[in-house]
């Protein structure tokens, strides 16, 4: 399947072209790259609900300003996606996100806010999505290790590269 390649490539179109020059520029702060979901969890009141199985390529593009995400679902056969405007304060360990377009239409114009961190190349981030809270985590990839992953995925006739195998 081509979704996941796709998926990247618009991606990446998107956050190159949100903030012109931003592929030339040093990253201003430490979101700034490409992020792999490894894990998410919807916590309830009453229970928590692992979603880590649920889906196949997940990523998230950030730049110094901007945020696009794609992911592939289970079977691999569609796309959610989604971006917008960003804010990180890392001094208050808070992410924010304006979505700004949705897959799914009653996701735009929505604002997100996060309690997060950084630790090495991992991010963690948990925030109120409305009746339950978001725990997610991601892990940062080399964006030249998912495009090999899409051609060797590609080559071998299989769909799903990113999210798969080891994080």
């Amino acid at each position: 399947m081509h979704t996941v390649r796709r998926l990247v490539g618009l991606l990446v179109a998107v956050v190159l072209v949100s903030t012109p020059g931003a592929w030339a520029q040093l990253p201003s702060n430490e979101l700034e790259g490409t992020w792999r979901m490894v894990s998410q969890e919807l916590v309830y009141p009453d229970s928590v609900v692992d979603q880590s199985g649920s889906w196949g390529a997940n990523v998230k593009i950030l730049n110094s300003t901007h945020f696009a995400w794609g992911r592939e679902t289970e079977d691999g056969e569609s796309v959610l996606a989604g971006g917008g405007r960003y804010e990180y304060h890392p001094e208050r360990d808070v992410y924010v996100e304006h979505i700004q377009y949705h897959s799914d239409p009653s996701m735009s114009g929505v604002t997100l806010r996060f309690e997060a961190r950084v630790e090495g190349d991992t991010w963690y981030h948990i925030g109120e999505v409305g009746d339950y809270k978001l725990r997610e985590v991601w892990k940062r990839v080399d964006p030249r290790q998912v495009q090999a992953e899409l051609r060797n995925d590609t080559t071998r006739g299989e769909g799903t590269a990113v999210g798969a195998g080891d994080p």
